[in-house]
């Protein structure tokens, strides 16, 4: 379960009767000397379906609309609620195209599933089909639509990834909420946004000198002491400070010349 975040849940917001919040794209596919047809699709979908979770996800709204949505498993998830198919009437030019599309895409999403349809278009000409998908922009931003479009695209006839593990039909359970950490450029350190890999290593700081040495020099750690940590000067020695004359002592005072020495006089003796 992952509560959506503002943004998130804004694009649900702005949805009326006369406005839709969700993103789209029309792919236009040669079949060669394959086919493609509605079996072979769903079959493909279920089986990378838990490469991309959100196509799993339904909204699960909070009572009384006090706070965000969240996004939850569909138990009752059918791949027949998202995945359709139509033919276009003769003679299957791009403006036939362009009017089922416009048609499709001006429907808003069902709420109560999750926010995703998939549309197979047959009927164009030179045996051609489109394949129409939408997804609500609550759902999927762009990157998150290329990866998914990078699951379910093929670059070679017998497809690259292996099948769905958790069971055909049967969606993984919802992605970890987002906590921004990374992966750092070593494998296996992850690390938070902001901060260097292995933080755990910090650098040595230099030593406070002792009381008494000179300036300028370091002290070294005490054999046995963690490392990374300082010298700490001993009990009532303060580091660089001066000596405190005794109680009585008179201070210091500039030597006077003595009578005679001619200072301040020049060499005439004036």
């Amino acid at each position: 379960m992952r509560q959506l975040s503002a943004l998130d849940a804004q694009f649900l917001h702005v949805e009326t009767a006369t406005t839709v919040a969700h993103v789209a794209g029309l792919a236009v596919l040669d079949p060669a000397d394959g086919a493609v047809d509605r079996d072979s699709l769903a079959a493909l979908l279920l089986a990378r379906l838990h490469l991309s979770p959100a196509l799993s996800l339904r909204l699960a709204e909070v009572p009384l609309g006090l706070d965000h949505p969240y996004w939850v498993a569909d138990p009752a998830f059918d791949i027949d609620h998202h995945l359709f198919e139509l033919t276009l009437p003769a003679p299957g030019d791009d403006r036939r195209l362009a009017e089922a599309v416009a048609e499709i895409h001006a429907r808003r999403l069902d709420r109560t599933r999750p926010l995703w349809e998939m549309h197979l278009i047959k009927g164009l000409r030179g045996g051609r089909v489109a394949v129409y998908t939408k997804v609500h922009h609550a759902a999927i931003d762009g990157v998150s639509g290329a990866e998914t479009l990078a699951a379910l695209l093929d670059l070679t006839p017998d497809g690259h990834l292996p099948p769905n593990g958790t069971g055909q039909g049967h969606p993984s359970p919802p992605p970890a909420p987002r906590t921004g950490r990374r992966q750092s450029a070593k494998a296996g350190v992850a690390t938070e946004a902001g901060v260097c890999p292995e933080a755990s290593a910090a650098p040595e700081a230099p030593a406070r000198p002792k009381a008494g040495a000179a300036p300028g020099t370091n002290v070294r750690p005490e054999a046995g002491a963690a490392p990374g940590t300082n010298a700490i000067p001993e009990t009532g020695a303060a580091p660089e400070t001066n000596a405190v004359p005794e109680a009585g002592a008179r201070p210091e005072r500039a030597a006077t010349p003595k009578a005679g020495t001619g200072v301040g006089r020049n060499r005439h003796g004036r």
